[in-house]
């Protein structure tokens, strides 16, 4: 086995002038962006309480200059326009001043669903009333909420239960039985919106305006994060923890900007790859059924999301998801007409679809038949990928101390279908390991199709360096599967989701 046992190059990045570098905050500061950004500042609308505009003001200010770090791991921040061009004004093109008093009424409220559901309308609502008001050319949403929105609007926070007889009586309404007086009737239909949301602010913040139809990205952020802070203890951060927050923000907003910060440097023209998305429901009138979902990433490396169809895709053992034939040819049916209209009328080469869970026939028959239904020349190939700790690698120096561990980008094969690959580990750029114990292998397995496992390993190892929402050296999982459980709880966060906006940028 040892015998089978190989190191992958780190992949490079390609940033301006078609120059490279591993690292993404390495070619930021040497090369700028791949992509030059057609507008010349950042047009931001902000949403927050009066401590919250204030904490974001000065945000912008402090990256506007550089971040000063002796850590190789987190290098030095440079400043935002230094680095990608763009101005970014500390006073927003639009505020929306939340109203303490009211923002702390409803957080009182006893039941989670509905005090999650009101906070997020106060918020929301601001939004919409820019959107049918205003002329204004705004580019992006900072959503900017106190730490008590985080505690007190997401799973697990405090709530007291409706009772029996109440969802009885909400169930009755959704199924079309009409109460006998219209007050009694709308409450009963509020009742029914805010049971059948989620009870997560960022996500139902996020479906809810995706709903609306608002197509302007959203970047939610807490106060104390915006002062450099820490969010349980709300400590101030070390200057090296600073500039990691810089890089983090900095990279998110460029790209919800509608440009790349980067892409990868040698991706095979004409491949695109497929993470398929799972969310069982847990809304009154969906219990038992999931919603699927697919993202796409082109050899650019920007995605775009197609919701699938709903249905009881949970299997029996309620450990795995599956689609139907019909459901399974829908959702490729989708990717494979938005490939083929932004790539000149063309279909790809090859497509690889990532699953946390093996394929089964008559999935397979379906995502086969969506191909050959458009004539596409497609090499189709369903791969499976699963961290795994049943296999570790113990590193052995003789007559020395081993300090450094495992190396990121070790590879193991163990047959031409299946093999392992580390994506976390030592990284010698950074002169440190990606993680705090012995590195956990990702098991790639190849269960349909035909491809060379050396390559979808190596595939694997480069969709872990396209997170746009961290910049970072490299990720533990490829962005295939790395957002699915995100996106996932942004499409099911709402019952009646009716517009989808395709583009990655409004999902993170």
């Amino acid at each position: 086995m040892n015998n089978n046992l190989i190191y992958f190059d780190e992949p490079k990045l390609a940033f301006g002038y078609d120059q490279t570098s591993e690292d993404p905050r390495d070619g930021l500061s040497l090369f700028g962006p791949y992509e030059k950004s057609d507008s010349h500042s950042v047009q931001a609308g902000v949403i927050g309480t009066q401590t919250g505009i204030e904490n974001y003001a000065e945000f912008v200010k402090r990256l506007d200059k550089p971040i000063i770090s002796n850590s190789v791991q987190r290098p030095s921040f440079l400043g935002f326009e230094s680095i990608f061009g763009v101005k970014w004004q500390s006073k927003p093109v639009i505020e929306r001043v939340i109203d303490d008093v009211a923002l702390k009424d409803l957080l009182s409220i006893s039941n989670l669903q509905e005090r999650t559901y009101k906070v997020v309308n106060l918020f929301l609502d601001e939004i919409k009333k820019v959107k049918s008001e205003e002329e204004t050319d705004i580019n992006v949403w900072f959503v900017v909420i106190p730490k008590s929105v985080w505690l007190k609007c997401r799973p697990l926070s405090s709530s007291t239960k409706i009772s029996s007889s109440t969802r009885d009586e909400v169930l009755a309404f959704q199924e079309g039985q009409h109460a006998l007086f219209p007050e009694i009737e709308e409450q009963l239909e509020e009742m029914s919106e805010f049971l059948d949301s989620s009870s997560d602010f960022h996500h139902q913040l996020k479906a809810r305006v995706i709903n609306e139809g608002v197509q302007i990205p959203i970047q939610i952020i807490l106060e104390t994060t915006l002062a450099f802070k820490d969010k349980y203890t709300e400590t101030e951060f070390e200057d090296e923890m600073k500039a990691h927050l810089a890089w983090t923000q900095s990279s998110a907003l460029y790209y919800k900007l509608s440009k790349l910060p980067w892409k990868l440097k040698d991706i095979r023209e004409g491949v695109c790859y497929v993470g398929l998305v799972f969310k069982r429901f847990e809304h009154l009138t969906r219990k038992g059924y999931a919603c699927s979902a697919a993202q796409m990433f082109l050899d650019s490396g920007d995605g775009t999301i197609f919701r699938g169809n709903i249905g009881p895709w949970l299997s029996e053992n309620e450990k795995e998801y599956h689609l139907d034939k019909v459901a399974a040819k829908d959702l490729l049916t989708k990717a494979l007409s938005a490939y083929w209209k932004n790539n000149g009328k063309k279909y790809p080469k090859e497509v690889f679809i990532h699953g946390r869970a093996r394929f089964n026939q008559n999935e397979w028959d379906g995502f086969r038949e969506a191909v050959n239904d458009v004539s596409a020349d497609t090499n189709l190939v369903g791969v499976v990928i699963k961290s795994s700790n049943k296999l570790k690698i113990f590193r052995e120096v003789e007559k020395q101390d081993c300090k450094y561990g495992n190396l990121r980008g070790l590879g193991l094969i163990v047959s031409q279908y299946e093999g392992f690959i580390w994506t976390k580990g030592f990284v010698p750029r950074l002169n440190t390991s990606m993680s705090l114990e012995i590195p956990n292998p990702l098991r790639v397995q190849i269960v349909r199709g035909q491809s060379k496992i050396h390559q979808v390993l190596q595939d694997v190892l480069a969709l872990t360096k396209l997170n746009y929402n961290a910049c970072i050296y490299g990720d533990g999982l490829p962005v295939t599967l790395r957002f699915s459980d995100q996106i996932g709880s942004i499409l099911t966060a709402i019952d009646d989701m009716e517009n989808e906006l395709l583009q990655f940028k409004y999902y993170i």
